[in-house]
């Protein structure tokens, strides 16, 4: 079900391709992901490793500041799945699911609190 697992990282526009060229030497991983996104009018890209996905989420700090408080990006392989088991384990739907540039994504708060982005991709986006 889970695919791939990222941390979240917020950075200002001018910042991102720095910041994507840190990752990619510190984790020896390689840009797996890059669009930008014209309803938030944010620029996401992800860097994967096999130890570690960063998703390094760029823009003005008034338009980042809505998904601060999400922690982490899961993946999955289908968001109904997901879904299921999250509202069958006291997990609360924050958003319905949305399309985006890549598939869909929607927000779950767990039972513990934590704020958490389950996305689904497009297989037939690049």
């Amino acid at each position: 079900m889970i695919l791939e697992s990222y941390v979240r990282v917020f950075v200002d526009p001018d910042a991102i391709d720095r910041t994507i060229d840190f990752y990619r030497s510190l984790l020896s991983g390689e840009v797996s992901l890059r669009f930008t996104d014209p309803g938030t009018e944010l620029e996401l890209a992800a860097v994967t490793s096999q130890t570690l996905s960063v998703l390094i989420v760029a823009g003005l700090p008034d338009r980042r500041a809505p998904f601060e408080a999400t922690r982490l990006t899961i993946k999955v392989d289908r968001l109904e799945t997901a879904i299921a088991i999250l509202l069958n384990n006291g997990g609360q739907q924050l958003e319905p699911v949305q399309k985006t540039p890549v598939g869909r994504k929607t927000r779950f708060r767990h039972a513990d609190g934590t704020i958490v982005e389950y996305v689904d991709h497009d297989a037939s986006l690049p």
